[in-house]
């Protein structure tokens, strides 16, 4: 799937299907290692875009093939890329120091958990995480901390599935000017959880075992983000998405040789193809049944004569928006269903396309930290015991104080685009 989506994104004669024939291929050999409630969530999601298909028929719409199958396909192919990014991650060494403590230990643990999930998505929390829980197992503070510093990434990083969702469901949005908006609701989040540390919010700070974050393990990341904002500054041939898909896998070559030559590149290679891959059975299930039910719910959008809720978009809309994420999250329903019922909305109502990336966004990532059956929260749960309902009813608070600030700048978006 991987290099036929690189091939594809390089030489237009590629077919569009091409990269989207293996990965349902990969999804039907990982289909068992799916758990169960996100099988259940992807059925329901490819029945519902069958069905919205089947109406659409009705009314003389025929869906096309590639969109029925390759919808999301291209953000599949960036997960894939990103995680060869875990193949660069030293491995344990059995002399290491005994974690810091304190609130230093506190913020270097929400830094690192964010800066390295902006570029290596939800591998930096498996890293950081299971360094924390190597002698004394996960606490459910060191968890919450995590859980809070990863969703608020998805504001703004196009490395994160829920961001490169927003950008592939609003054609002619703009990734610089959304990520302008998300970070600031991204700092935000930061000082936040630095104030409740600072304020006596956060139980037993003092005594909080954090990550070891140092500069040298930033490197990549920030030469990958360097690398894909440089490409993207001197060619408009292709999407950030495609940057993404087709650096990450050169920097990582790149990086390996300089390391050990080809044995180390060789041994990294079949690594990821033996262990790192067959991983993303979960994100397979995810995005190719929520194409199918984006599939669906376009084509029966045009079937119904573009019939809308509303004619336009607006500050007011998109703050309704984010608030349909966040109480939908709440009795856990993916944030891709909401994605999947308004991506339809940019191509029949008068709406800025980046004020819906923008919504899209910010609601992915208000909706992760309170949704129990998120990715970050039930990678919580199912590799460290942590309760993901506990995590998820934890994080309200945060997350509604989150949407405020959401709200607001969604106006400002508005404002400046006056």
């Amino acid at each position: 799937m991987l290099v036929l989506a690189i091939a594809g994104a390089l030489w237009p004669a590629v077919p569009t299907l091409a990269a989207a024939v293996p990965a349902w291929a990969a999804l039907v050999l990982l289909w068992p290692s799916v758990e169960r409630w996100q099988r259940v969530q992807s059925l329901a999601f490819i029945a519902t875009g069958l069905g919205a298909m089947g109406w659409a028929a009705g009314h003389g719409i025929v869906p096309r093939v590639e969109s029925l199958l390759g919808q999301n396909q291209p953000i599949l192919s960036m997960l894939a890329s990103v995680t060869l990014l875990r193949l660069l991650n030293p491995p344990p060494r059995a002399d290491e120091p005994e974690l810091p403590q304190g609130r230093r230990a506190y913020v270097q643990s929400m830094l690192g958990v964010h800066a390295l999930g902006a570029v290596i998505n939800i591998s930096a929390v498996i890293l950081i995480a299971d360094r924390l829980a190597r002698t004394r197992g996960l606490a459910f503070d060191q968890a919450q901390l995590i859980s809070r510093a990863f969703s608020a990434v998805a504001f703004y990083s196009p490395f994160i599935g829920g961001v490169a969702l927003a950008l592939a469901s609003t054609p002619g949005s703009n990734a610089l000017v959304m990520a302008a908006f998300g970070l600031p609701l991204a700092a935000v989040a930061c000082l936040l959880l630095y104030w409740q540390a600072r304020s006596g919010r956060f139980p037993d700070v003092d005594g909080f075992r954090g990550y070891p974050v140092h500069l040298e393990g930033l490197r990549v990341p920030v030469a990958l983000g360097f690398a894909v904002l440089a490409t993207a500054a001197v060619t408009s041939r292709f999407s950030v998405l495609a940057l993404i898909t087709m650096l990450t896998p050169l920097l990582v070559v790149v990086v390996l040789l300089r390391r050990g030559g080809m044995r180390t590149l060789r041994d990294g290679l079949v690594d990821y193809v033996a262990a790192r891959a067959p991983q993303m059975g979960t994100e397979l299930a995810l995005f190719l049944s929520a194409g199918v039910m984006a599939a669906g719910l376009i084509a029966a959008s045009a079937g119904a004569g573009g019939w809308v809720l509303f004619d336009r978009l607006d500050a007011l809309h998109a703050s309704l928006l984010l608030l349909a994420f966040f109480a939908t999250s709440l009795v856990g329903i993916h944030p891709v269903v909401i994605v999947g019922v308004a991506a339809p909305l940019a191509g029949v109502i008068d709406a800025d396309p980046t004020l819906l990336a923008t919504a899209f966004a910010m609601g992915w990532g208000l909706g992760c930290a309170v949704n129990p059956m998120s990715g970050i929260n039930m990678v919580l749960n199912s590799r460290y015991g942590i309760s993901n309902w506990r995590i998820a009813r934890g994080n309200v608070g945060f997350s509604a104080a989150l949407y405020c600030v959401a709200v607001g700048l969604l106006f400002l978006f508005q404002l400046t685009r006056l």
